[in-house]
């Protein structure tokens, strides 16, 4: 069945993978109509061989749909985060113009008064993004922070602290002892669950900041 998205859609979809890995394992290839890409209808395959017939063409039921070719997924998703870091707090317009001049020039749009050397928006605009709660990368990113464990389990969250920060567990018990304590940043989703499941195992208090991909979004959240 080919499930059609708009380029909203279609940029959450991509949001919603944990990482580059996942947009590998998850798409097949970018299809889209032949239209503005504001206006465009997308269709994500789950891999290449729903992606491409026998002939290595598009399906003859997407060809009948108006969908053709539009980038394969590890480029779609570079052009999105190239865009993002260039622009942090870039608009669903944006991007639809940095994906058009990509599959027009095969090259990335180059933001004015960007420094091309560096390829990202500066200081000033990044704080901006982080103070709206946008991350720096197209996929949901975490702050952990510990801020509060019952004393008889404090030598065992110093434990978690060491390995975790790779610190000695004395250097870590002192910390402890002293919160709040910052346990990572821009973590991926399943990094920071994985941390907030360990720490939640002994009754530490564990505080979540999601960070979103795109400014038009909600915070993600963890269970």
């Amino acid at each position: 069945m080919i499930e059609l998205l708009d380029l909203q859609q279609t940029l959450h979809a991509f949001a919603a993978c944990n990482d580059d890995d996942e947009v590998h394992a998850s798409f097949g290839w970018v299809h889209a109509t032949d239209d503005d890409l504001l206006q465009a209808r997308f269709w994500l395959p789950a891999d290449e061989d729903a992606a491409f017939d026998d002939d290595g063409e598009v399906p003859e039921a997407a060809q009948a749909l108006g969908l053709s070719t539009c980038l394969e997924p590890a480029t779609f998703a570079d052009v999105l985060d190239v865009q993002k870091r260039q622009r942090p707090l870039s608009s669903l317009h944006d991007y639809a113009e940095a994906l058009a001049y990509y599959a027009e020039y095969d090259a990335f749009l180059q933001v004015d008064g960007v420094d091309e050397a560096l390829g990202e928006a500066g200081a000033a605009e990044q704080a901006a993004a982080r103070a709206a709660g946008v991350g720096s990368g197209i996929f949901a990113a975490f702050g952990l922070t510990l801020e509060g464990c019952a004393d008889e389990q404090i030598k065992v969250a110093a434990q978690r602290v060491a390995h975790l920060l790779d610190i000695p567990v004395g250097e870590a018990l002192a910390r402890c002892r002293t919160l709040p304590l910052v346990l990572g940043e821009a973590l991926d989703r399943r990094r920071a669950q994985a941390i907030k499941d360990d720490f939640d195992a002994i009754g530490a208090r564990v505080q979540v900041r999601g960070f979103k991909p795109f400014p038009w979004m909600d915070a993600p959240v963890l269970r």
